[in-house]
């Protein structure tokens, strides 16, 4: 397959030049080519630092920053705001080589490739030299966001084969831009060494880097399956991405009842904890370091307004330690909770953040119910009951009549107004009549 990619490569090479790469905007034709959605640029050198970039602008606005100081950008891009429930698509996938304590950063990116050849994984696209460390891109076509715990596995495992950054894995990263300066390495100029142009299909480069292909996984789970039907114990297995996935839709999920139930319901403190705590802690699965503190930050603005970002923080503590412990060690410390264990946790809370139809709903039968019992203390009949006591009196009435009682006399005795004898003996008259034209 390599052999084929390789083939193909070339072919595609005898009909195009290889791309320069030397400027911000040649930088973007090659990362975000198919733009869609809003890449964000980080400038922490200039008045404003952050820019939120549309398709329209965002070539344009890259080209006037050569040469500048500290230019960041997102490979991937998001909905308005990098964040992760944000990602509108994913263009790239990438290792930051950490060279901050004077190692030989060309040896370094030497052994990477060496690691990534003996690995058996395709090679990357292109190497950026930022002064102080290396990224490496492989470029994927635009990938939909629903990928990302796959894209996700992927990142971890070049990370591990590259021994690159374990801080640099997320999706919502910003990365130095080519043509631009480095600051902390006496203005070094970010350059490239492009490699190939030619993008990667995601779902293919996935199976190259991942331990076990889709199709492999699935034998594997049918495999178990069968085990388990013949009460054969399982056999260890490498871990997949399947747990990633999980907390993936978990997010999903959480986020859900916060966008369309929160507000305006009253949700007390504990419950918005409660929510904060679980919301932060599946996003551990896929940001780290400064960027799940930056998550955790913008999930309190939101649902717990009235706490500053250290009192967050602190309530989410042990989900930070646990990923940051995770992350540099390697061993998987963060917490994985039950399907059961999460229900029962937030139960009391889903109860109390009803849809409005059905608060709504609630609502007028309360007030149904105490109205009733106004009505029943302040000496009120039911209906049926009132219907019942007509209905008797009507027959009362009849017979008393064909007793030749006047209706005076009748009334009299039934304690009724004399109007309302006279009613009953009306209808039961209409009654006699309608049954004898039948």
């Amino acid at each position: 397959m390599l052999f084929c990619m390789r083939v193909c490569w070339e072919f595609k090479m005898s009909t195009q030049l290889k791309l320069a790469l030397r400027l911000p905007a040649e930088h973007y034709d090659l990362v975000s080519p198919y733009q869609q959605r809003e890449l964000v640029a980080y400038t922490p050198q200039q008045k404003k630092n952050w820019h939120v970039l549309n398709k329209e602008v965002a070539r344009d606005t890259l080209s006037r920053w050569v040469d500048e100081p500290d230019i960041y950008v997102t490979p991937n891009e998001f909905y308005s705001w990098r964040k992760i429930k944000n990602t509108a698509a994913l263009n790239a996938l990438y290792v930051d080589l950490d060279a901050h304590q004077g190692q030989d950063i060309m040896r370094m990116v030497a052994n990477a490739l060496s690691a990534l050849d003996t690995a058996k994984i395709p090679e990357p696209n292109c190497i950026i030299y930022t002064g102080r460390g290396a990224h490496i891109y492989w470029l994927i076509d635009r990938t939909p966001p629903q990928a990302l715990p796959r894209w996700q596995a992927c990142q971890r495992r070049l990370v591990e084969v590259c021994q690159g950054d374990r801080m640099s894995s997320d999706a919502t990263r910003v990365l130095r831009v080519v043509g631009t300066t480095n600051s902390k390495a006496e203005q070094f100029k970010v350059k490239a060494e492009p490699i190939h142009p030619i993008r990667y299909e995601f779902d293919w480069l996935a199976d190259q880097v991942l331990p076990f292909t889709r199709a492999e996984i699935r034998d594997i789970r049918a495999a178990r399956a069968e085990r388990q039907l013949d009460n054969i114990a399982p056999a260890s297995h490498s871990k997949t991405g399947s747990i990633y996935e999980r907390w993936y839709l978990v997010y999903r999920d959480l986020h859900t009842i916060v966008d369309h139930h929160w507000f305006g319901n009253g949700v007390d403190a504990g419950h918005r904890d409660t929510m904060l705590f679980h919301m932060s802690n599946a996003l551990s699965w896929f940001t780290v370091s400064d960027s799940l503190e930056y998550e955790i930050e913008h999930v309190a603005r939101e649902i717990t307004p009235s706490l500053s970002a250290k009192e967050a923080k602190s309530y989410c503590s042990s989900v930070l330690s646990r990923a940051r412990e995770t992350h540099e060690k390697g061993e998987e410390k963060r917490y994985r909770y039950k399907r059961e264990t999460l229900y029962n946790q937030l139960a009391p809370l889903l109860r109390a953040i009803i849809p409005n139809d059905l608060a709504a709903e609630r609502k007028r039968e309360a007030n149904r119910k105490s109205e009733q019992k106004r009505r029943k203390n302040a000496g009120a009949v039911a209906r049926s009951d009132y219907i019942e006591q007509a209905d008797d009196k009507r027959q009362k009435a009849q017979q008393l009549r064909k007793q030749g009682l006047t209706v005076r006399a009748i009334a009299a005795q039934l304690g009724a107004s004399v109007g309302a004898v006279s009613g009953y003996l009306k209808a039961a008259s209409q009654c006699s009549k309608s049954m004898c034209l039948v």
